[in-house]
């Protein structure tokens, strides 16, 4: 890599850092050249404002996490086995890419991030929808809204992927991951997977069904 793109590479790098530690207002582009080893005029040559620089950190977040998303997903044979790999993919790239993650979550919705960034960003989860639409066309899915189920989708498995960082051991995430995707699957699937333990109506008097309830005394 020559300087040119050392510089560009580590302004982008320390502005990740700071705007998902303080935010927009918070982060001047002062501070950020600073922080990066670069001077002002430096970073003004790459982003000539802040904006420019959110804009280009979400174009590049956006195409590496569908990209990570994505990987594995058409070898499955199954809708519920795509959408199961799509989440495990989710919440893999959320905790190995927590600063990441984090700058998605405070920006997905930003006034600071361009309309043609946005549409720039969602173009590469059109996957997503043509998902869902499988679904919804072999009986898989709920019929509704495609990008409602996307959205579905990616709310929850942002909210999964917050709760899984925060667990204590291995162990305790891979049970919330199992529970979650199973929860999120339920949510949208035209037919639920339901508990099959068999439940034990056997009664008192030999007979099977729901317990009776006790019967009032009659004065």
């Amino acid at each position: 890599m020559d300087a040119t793109a050392d510089k560009r590479e580590a302004i982008l790098k320390t502005a990740l850092s700071l705007f998902t530690e303080r935010g927009f207002y918070g982060t001047p582009t002062a501070m950020i050249s600073r922080e990066a080893g670069v001077a002002t005029g430096t970073l003004f040559f790459y982003f000539p404002t802040k904006e420019e620089l959110i804009d280009t950190l979400y174009r590049q977040i956006k195409a590496a996490a569908a990209a990570a998303l994505k990987k594995g997903v058409s070898r499955e044979p199954t809708v519920e086995a795509k959408i199961q790999r799509v989440g495990e993919n989710a919440l893999s790239w959320a905790i190995a890419h927590p600063d990441e993650f984090r700058f998605m979550e405070q920006f997905a919705h930003s006034p600071f991030v361009s309309t043609t960034a946005h549409e720039e960003g969602m173009s590469h989860f059109l996957f997503l929808e043509e998902l869902m639409q499988e679904g919804i066309r072999t009986g898989a899915l709920c019929e509704c809204d495609t990008w409602l189920l996307c959205s579905v989708l990616a709310s929850s498995f942002s909210g999964l992927a917050a709760r899984i960082m925060a667990a204590p051991d291995k162990k305790e995430r891979e049970k919330l991951t199992r529970q979650g995707l199973a929860i999120i699957w339920n949510g949208i699937a035209r037919q639920p997977v339901t508990d099959k333990t068999p439940v034990n109506t056997e009664q008192t008097d030999g007979t099977k069904g729901h317990a009776k309830r006790p019967q009032r005394s009659r004065k």
